[in-house]
């Protein structure tokens, strides 16, 4: 019980730590407009700086906005990038168009970062069926009836042509690449 009590606590300190922004001591030298460039190149919000202000005010230190907000302009065009797009997407990161609205060359951003969506969907529905296969070869492999057994194998079959069309579907999708 002591152990359990043990990761519990381990577990709940890690998930509040998660909640700090920043520690102290970054507080107390932050490059704001560095700071804002980092978070724009790689894709935060701009209100992230609203995270700041309440961190780093409980130590009396108040980040200057300005300059924040002036390296993440930069940053943020770094970030809303045709391959960022891309990349954005094959991750499954679809919320990161949000960050860009309104940003030089949204556009293009949008339309890789959807392709990179199409083919991270494509590669979970190739999972999926492998998982399928995985659980039916079991299954197949268990005292089933001879019935049972034919349907599964059908069944089998009818996953493998899935499979030969997604990844034939995701070739055609990967032409995308920027």
């Amino acid at each position: 019980m002591q152990k359990l009590n043990a990761i519990t606590f381990t577990l709940v300190a890690v998930l509040l730590a998660g909640c700090e922004s920043m520690s102290e001591s970054e507080c107390k030298v932050a490059d704001w407009g560095r700071v804002g460039f980092n978070d724009g190149a790689r894709g935060e919000q701009e209100r992230r700086i609203v995270a700041y202000t309440e961190d780093c005010g409980k130590i009396g230190v108040r980040p200057n906005a300005q300059a924040y907000r002036q390296g993440w302009d930069v940053g943020i065009k770094r970030f809303c990038t045709p391959a960022n797009g891309w990349r954005e997407g094959l991750e499954g990161h679809s919320n990161k168009e949000q960050v860009c609205v309104g940003q030089p060359g949204y556009e293009v951003f949008a339309r890789y970062l959807n392709a990179g969506m199409q083919v991270y969907r494509t590669q979970q529905q190739i999972h999926d069926n492998t998982q399928e296969i995985n659980r039916l070869q079991k299954k197949l492999e268990s005292n089933a009836s001879d019935d049972e057994k034919k349907h599964i194998r059908r069944r089998l079959q009818d996953i493998d042509h899935d499979q030969y069309r997604l990844r034939n579907l995701m070739g055609q999708q990967r032409m995308f690449a920027p």
